[in-house]
């Protein structure tokens, strides 16, 4: 789940009302807008080749080799509604839409009375990272697990990855242990793993200082 953004105060969860499925994000002085939508087959190739960019550079995911497009397109099948994939967009001055990241709100744990606890992740392309995306996947996906009814949303990360950790903490998510030397990553390097927790209700929030765009 890597996350490039530093600490900021805590960003308020949006509302169901305040889902204008629209953010435009400021990041070194420039302003980028951003977007989603559901993955579909035809974005396997895309979210594989981002993922496998990320497990080759190590330090935040637990795979050691890269996946396969076939390994990938199953994950994506296995999440099913109220589960997801989603895609971020950034829009070109072109106006053209540019896929940049992915992430998951997945199932934590398989057994019926963990329904309602999911498990967030994404990934951004090395180009891309440290330029707003990091914080608009994760407000997306915490809008979208509002949206279907989500009661908590947990983050595992490498205890290391420091700016990922920031980065949930300032969504408000709190610590909830840590695993150490729980996985290596593709560099052999073996890693502590924290676990984190976002209480999503109650469903109503203020203060909500960007709106998201899904298309």
């Amino acid at each position: 789940m890597p996350m490039r953004e530093g600490r900021g105060p805590v960003a308020a969860p949006l509302t169901h009302e305040q889902d204008v499925r629209g953010l435009l994000c400021r990041y070194a002085g420039a302003m980028q807008q951003f977007r989603y939508r559901l993955a579909t087959m035809d974005d396997v190739a895309v979210i594989t080749d981002i993922y496998n960019e990320a497990v080759m550079a190590g330090g935040s995911t637990a795979d050691t080799v890269p996946v396969t497009y076939e390994a990938r397109r199953r994950w994506i099948e296995a999440h099913v509604d109220p589960y997801a994939v989603l895609v971020f967009e950034a829009i070109t001055d072109d106006g053209e839409a540019e896929e940049v990241g992915f992430g998951a709100i997945s199932v934590f744990y398989d057994r019926p009375g963990y329904d309602g606890v999911c498990d967030l992740a994404y990934y951004v392309t090395a180009r891309w990272q440290r330029r707003g995306v990091g914080r608009f996947a994760l407000r997306a996906l915490l809008n979208e697990c509002r949206a279907r009814a989500m009661r908590k949303a947990c983050a595992i990360i490498f205890s290391d990855n420091t700016a990922s950790n920031a980065l949930v903490e300032s969504f408000g998510f709190e610590p909830f242990g840590e695993m150490p030397e729980a996985a290596y990553d593709s560099r052999g390097v073996l890693h502590n793993m924290s676990y984190w927790c976002l209480d999503l209700t109650p469903m109503k929030a203020t203060g909500a200082v960007e709106g998201i765009v899904r298309r």
